[in-house]
């Protein structure tokens, strides 16, 4: 080609617009649309003690036994490996005790110790379900890795939230025929959908500490500990009550007979999580770039081993390596 070819191509390059359609174009920045994540998680739960407000030590009137619990999170990326986001989840916890003769509530309450029946120490139970909703944030360690393997598909991450529980709970004899001794009816204690009184209502803080692996770049497995610090006393079954109660007190739940507590729950959950990106353009888009593919990535695909060459042309035949920026 002469120097005239090569000039009239140049001219035509530089004056004339060009609209280039790719298959596969990719948006990497972080925005309201993109790198969400819904959550669900199940696993154990349990009552671990009863702290003291004053924070002299923990307490406990049951033998605590594990049970069962499950959480729903959705959450966004609002920083690099920082997330917000909202909670839900479903409690349930249980125990019981051989020999109750040390709890205040029981022997030395008028509720349960007047003339016409008296509470004797036959073995107890409590059960109790417990509902939460909060707000969250959550920080994600970088993955691990190695100076010969790069990046691992792993990593470690904590979470605190705050919020509310509903709580109801029951609790009496183990053996019906008790009852028939003692003339009390059965429950000796119920609250929440246990009762016609309502669920009571309290605030809870929530730390967490996981461990995510990362199946792909949408989807990852984890296993995390979760404890619940919440401003209720009566997950057991119980109120507690100091040994300056006795019988002949008219009002037993009174802030003078009251040993002020928090109820410490344990978690251990493990969870299956879905990362998703929103695409409001996607109508507008199709009807003027109809074979346009819009390849999903979020933050933690950089972790993920990209597919083959091959593999790309077979899916996205049209698709170019040049398209888009890959994450450093």
């Amino acid at each position: 080609m002469g120097s005239r070819g090569r000039a009239f191509v140049f001219l035509i390059l530089f004056c004339c617009p060009f609209s280039v359609i790719g298959q596969g174009w990719i948006a990497e920045e972080n925005n309201i649309e993109t790198n969400w994540s819904i959550t669900l998680q199940t696993g154990a739960s349990m009552l671990i003690n009863e702290l003291h407000k004053d924070f002299s030590g923990p307490t406990t009137d049951m033998g605590n036994k594990p049970n069962i619990a499950c959480n729903i999170l959705l959450s966004k990326m609002v920083w690099e490996r920082g997330d917000l986001g909202f909670e839900a989840g479903f409690s349930k916890y249980s125990g019981d005790r051989g020999n109750p003769a040390s709890i205040n509530y029981l022997m030395r309450s008028k509720t349960f110790n007047n003339d016409q029946y008296k509470f004797l120490p036959f073995e107890i139970y409590y059960n109790t379900d417990v509902i939460n909703l909060g707000f969250f944030t959550k920080y994600n360690f970088i993955n691990f890795s190695s100076f010969t393997r790069g990046f691992y598909l792993l990593n470690m991450y904590v979470r605190a939230g705050i919020g509310l529980v509903l709580v109801s709970s029951e609790m009496g004899y183990h053996e019906l025929a008790n009852y028939e001794l003692t003339g009390l009816t059965h429950p000796l204690f119920a609250k929440g959908r246990y009762s016609d009184k309502g669920r009571g209502i309290n605030v809870m803080f929530s730390p967490a500490f996981g461990m995510n692996y990362q199946m792909s770049d949408r989807f990852f497995i984890s296993a995390e500990i979760n404890t619940q610090i919440i401003n209720v006393d009566y997950i057991d079954g119980v109120y507690n009550l100091n040994s300056k109660l006795s019988p002949d007190v008219e009002n037993p739940m009174s802030k003078e007979y009251r040993d002020p507590v928090f109820d410490v729950t344990g978690k251990f959950m493990v969870g299956l999580t879905y990362f998703f990106n929103f695409d409001s353009q996607r109508q507008d888009r199709l009807k003027v770039m109809p074979f346009y593919s819009n390849r999903y990535r979020s933050y933690y695909s950089k972790f993920q081993k990209q597919s083959t060459k091959k593999a790309r042309k077979l899916r996205l035949p049209f698709y170019n390596d040049n398209f888009g920026k890959r994450f450093r």
